[in-house]
């Protein structure tokens, strides 16, 4: 049988990526392929893969940052996490921004004497939950379930039908001005690498920048006249 090949689909301004069968070199390559494919007025981007991705790697893949594809998306990216999220699965997860999962799923990365993480695991891991907890889970071959990763702050939402919440998420992020979504991912992502100050800066260059877009201008009309805003991302 054919392996099932990742798909990108549109509703509106959000673009979601289904299928993929299995996290293997093949559903790397095609990440690539689809998170290229994206078209730039999309406005949020939805990650959806088969259950059976989240399992981990089943079978060879490079290492280095295999889910750099996604990561590097300018637009907001969430993940739906419907099963199980281990290994390479968990790093696949920690390269979207925002993490939906299903309330029966349990989380983790593979023991150390199995493998070393080789998509970043550990350095997004670190970041998404700090050092204490990030050692936890990998030092002790650690699985949480779903409750315990969204008091961690590991994924952002539970819900028996992760696909819904998502797409709720996805939808109020893409009602808002475009620009000002994406500016804020990029404050965020690579103000973290900065000193603070830098950072600051950073942040105060993209404000100056948003001033001068009709975005902002209709953000303003809108809230002045009390009315829904219809943001052009321009």
């Amino acid at each position: 049988m054919p392996a099932q090949r990742l798909s990108l689909e549109r509703t509106d301004d959000i673009a979601i990526i289904r299928g993929g069968g299995s996290l293997d070199a093949r559903f790397v390559t095609d990440l690539g392929d689809v998170c290229g494919a994206v078209a730039d007025d999309v406005r949020v981007i939805v990650i959806d893969p088969d259950a059976h991705v989240w399992a981990g790697y089943q079978g060879p893949t490079d290492h280095g940052d295999l889910f750099a594809p996604l990561a590097d998306l300018v637009q907001p990216t969430l993940a739906v996490l419907s099963g199980s999220t281990l290994g390479g699965g968990l790093e696949l997860a920690l390269a979207a921004d925002i993490r939906v999962a299903a309330r029966e799923v349990s989380i983790g990365l593979d023991s150390l004497s199995a493998g070393f993480p080789r998509a970043g695991g550990l350095q997004r891991l670190t970041r998404a939950v700090g050092r204490s907890r990030a050692s936890q889970l990998v030092l002790l071959d650690e699985r949480v379930n779903a409750q315990t990763a969204l008091d961690w702050g590991l994924v952002n939402a539970v819900d028996a039908n992760p696909v819904e919440a998502a797409m709720s998420i996805a939808r109020s992020i893409a009602a808002r001005g475009p620009i000002a979504t994406r500016y804020a991912k990029d404050a965020i992502h690579h103000g973290l690498d900065m000193p603070l100050a830098q950072a600051l800066h950073y942040e105060t260059e993209l404000t100056i920048l948003l001033q001068d877009t009709n975005d902002r201008a209709e953000g303003v009309d809108a809230f002045v006249n009390k009315r829904t805003a219809a943001f052009s991302g321009t």
